[in-house]
């Protein structure tokens, strides 16, 4: 994407979000999002103190989002139902304000979702509200929101409330993170995964009560939508929510159930075309005809086969040799959970990519040290200083991957 191929309007937010991040972050996800049905961008659910206190904010955000060809459908009232039905007609009477047609819904209308998929495939923003029930409680609702979610194909649900990310009670405290960066300034969590921080927050009593009852909640939507493709929930604040999605640091947090990563010694446990087909459609090109033929040390895989590691033995030590996640799963944890995997498994670790790799500024997180070539990035982690040079000299020297493209392309990745 380019942005001589960008309206004047979506360049002007992307001119913007490279204010508060990379602008190749920004435009990875814009295509990303803009690769799914209209209808399965995501579903925003916004209580009631956003929609009657900072609901300029809002309509901001929603107003950039729409720049970009995006919309979204929004519900109302799945935290608390009471003044569901008002907030949701004050929402649908300011969206023309910013020049966004409201279509509003009870979410007990007959055929929502095929409402809801033609009214966001024509560009409109429709507004669910929840009726009050007796005695309903909010897990009830979230169950309801997630069959929107699943209705519709959504991969994100964004859950909009004025204090924004869930935070620690202590950022000084002990903080059991599966990832060592999910901590921000002022006990803000940016990541947080289900599987395996969710019970040690709660054992060093680190979560107030508010976000100890919204992640409960999440936790059960994420576990009934696990068939389907919802698979992560973003909690953040109405005036940041461009943020949230469209950078990789985000503003709020990022709730994920975690991924099942699979560990396997050779490729005769593996479906090696299912994994082929993964490299193969990651990279652009062919894999060499000897490739699963090679020695390995570790294959992770990811269960569903969205996401996949594969480490070879060398003279210097592990050598990752691909790292490939679907473009629909990296903006949603797969990436991290894979390499939390394999450098759990490996202390040291060597690797290389092109120079025009979409990810090499992740790489660059990751990694204690690089050198950059011209044919290669080389990369390394743990090694001693007396170890490097050899290390580099074994990533360039390392056959190649893939076979060469049909056509001549500096910017395809390896």
């Amino acid at each position: 994407m380019t942005s001589e191929a960008l309206p004047t309007a979506a360049e002007t937010v992307l001119t913007f979000l490279e204010s508060v991040g990379r602008r190749s972050e920004a435009e990875l996800y814009l295509k990303l999002f803009r690769e799914l049905p209209p209808q399965s961008f995501a579903l925003v659910s916004a209580d009631a103190p956003v929609v009657s206190r900072a609901v300029g904010g809002m309509l901001e955000q929603l107003r950039f989002l729409a720049d970009l060809g995006l919309v979204a459908p929004i519900v109302v009232g799945a935290i608390s139902s009471e003044r569901a039905e008002r907030l949701a007609n004050e929402l649908a009477e300011w969206l023309p304000a910013v020049s966004l047609i409201p279509r509003l819904h009870s979410i007990d209308d007959a055929d929502l979702t095929a409402r809801l998929t033609e009214e966001l495939r024509s560009d409109e923003i429709p507004i669910v509200w929840f009726r009050p029930r007796a005695g309903e409680p909010p897990r009830a609702r979230f169950s309801r929101l997630g069959g929107i979610a699943r209705n519709l194909g959504s991969r994100k649900v964004v859950i909009l409330r004025e204090r924004g990310s869930v935070r620690v009670r202590d950022e000084r405290g002990v903080h059991p993170f599966s990832d060592p960066g999910a901590l921000r300034e002022n006990g803000q969590i940016s990541v947080l995964n289900l599987r395996t921080d969710l019970e040690p927050l709660r054992a060093a009593n680190q979560l107030g009560q508010p976000d100890a009852k919204l992640l409960d909640l999440i936790a059960a939507l994420l576990e009934e939508a696990r068939e389907g493709t919802t698979r992560t929930v973003s909690v953040t604040s109405p005036f940041t929510l461009l943020r949230e999605l469209f950078t990789v640091k985000g503003s709020g947090t990022l709730v994920k159930a975690g991924s099942e990563i699979l560990r396997y010694q050779t490729y005769r446990n593996v479906e090696v075309p299912r994994l082929q087909n993964l490299l193969e459609r990651s990279f652009g090109r062919r894999l060499v005809p000897d490739f699963f033929e090679r020695e390995t040390l570790a294959i992770y895989v990811e269960s569903s086969y969205q996401g996949a590691a594969i480490v070879e033995p060398s003279p210097v030590g592990p050598y990752l040799t691909k790292f490939a996640v679907e473009p629909v799963a990296q903006g949603e944890g797969l990436g991290h959970d894979l390499w939390q995997a394999l450098t759990r498994e490996h202390r040291t670790i060597v690797w290389r990519a092109a120079p025009y790799n979409p990810i090499g500024s992740w790489y660059v997180k990751q990694c204690d040290g690089m050198m950059r070539f011209a044919r290669w990035h080389v990369y390394w982690r743990g090694l001693e200083l007396d170890a490097v040079a050899a290390a580099i000299a074994e990533a360039i020297g390392r056959p190649t991957d893939l076979e060469p493209p049909t056509t001549p392309d500096p910017t395809q990745r390896e």
